[in-house]
């Protein structure tokens, strides 16, 4: 496993967890006055989690774990950022909300979380996948903790669209052109430290270390996991600017959850996908 890369990310999530809980970057006002942080598409397609057991993986710092305790699940958020559980944490006690929080790097869970199939959900979504090397044993990882019957869901940007430019990006692409890999490359992408996504005026000053992943990978993985894929659904917008030109195409909720797509009159893209897949 690539320790220094894996350990590259960690120190950059620990730098933007300290600045997404600065002010109200991520919505947190507004989720402790009641909003829910989840989008339309994870709510209607997870569905009812009242009294089930849900392990949401990579969960920075807890706002849709705690969104996902609010609707009724038995709730375990896990990240390899220290800050990220701490804030977590925090948020869990100042809003009420029970939920338990493991601080593991995902490939060692398994040392912090030792459970088998004691799970009816485990959850993953939204800029996820390019911090992961490696998907085998991620995908082993979630049939370990899946009880019979239970699924795994996950809502993330389509591999597709990490294949074309930001709109920072345009001025060295030349335009709106595919200028990345759409295909895995084991030794990923290291981008130079930038503004922080949510807060463009604050530079995080930790490089990254990113990786792509085709849909077939990520497909594959799950079966080979031994899972079974319900289905793979894409979209043409997704949770956040994913590609140059994006717009506001809808907004709904007390949380004013958005997603963003290119214009109508633009060719449309596969922006984001889901899958839900179950254990046998």
């Amino acid at each position: 496993m690539k320790k220094a890369e894996l350990e590259l990310n960690r120190v950059h999530w620990d730098e933007a967890t300290r600045l997404h809980l600065r002010g109200d970057l991520y919505g947190v006002d507004a989720f402790k006055a009641g909003a829910c942080s989840l989008h339309r598409v994870e709510v209607e397609e997870v569905g009812d989690v009242k009294g089930k057991r849900l392990l949401h993986l990579q969960c920075h710092f807890g706002l849709d774990t705690l969104s996902w305790a609010r609707r009724g699940a038995v709730a375990t958020g896990v990240d390899f950022s220290a800050e990220s559980i701490a804030g977590a944490r925090r948020l869990a006690v100042d809003t009420g909300i029970q939920a338990e929080f493991v601080c593991s790097d995902l490939y060692q869970l398994p040392e912090a979380l030792p459970s088998f199939h004691s799970f009816d959900v485990v959850y993953t979504s939204y800029g996820v996948l390019c911090w992961l090397p490696d998907l085998a044993p991620w995908a082993a990882l979630i049939a370990r903790y899946l009880k019979p019957g239970g699924f795994f869901y996950i809502v993330e940007a389509h591999p597709t669209a990490r294949m074309f430019p930001l709109d920072e990006d345009l001025p060295r692409t030349g335009g709106f052109r595919p200028w990345l890999s759409y295909f895995h490359d084991d030794a990923g992408l290291r981008w130079p430290a930038a503004s922080d996504y949510a807060d463009p005026e604050a530079v995080n000053s930790s490089p990254t270390h990113e990786w792509q992943h085709s849909m077939g990978d990520i497909v594959n993985a799950l079966i080979g996991a031994g899972l079974a894929i319900e289905w793979l659904r894409e979209f043409p917008f997704c949770a956040w600017k994913v590609v140059a030109g994006c717009e506001i195409v809808e907004q709904s909720g007390a949380g004013q959850r958005v997603y963003y797509g290119r214009p109508a009159s633009e060719t449309q893209l596969p922006l984001m996908f889901s899958i839900r897949a179950r254990a046998r």
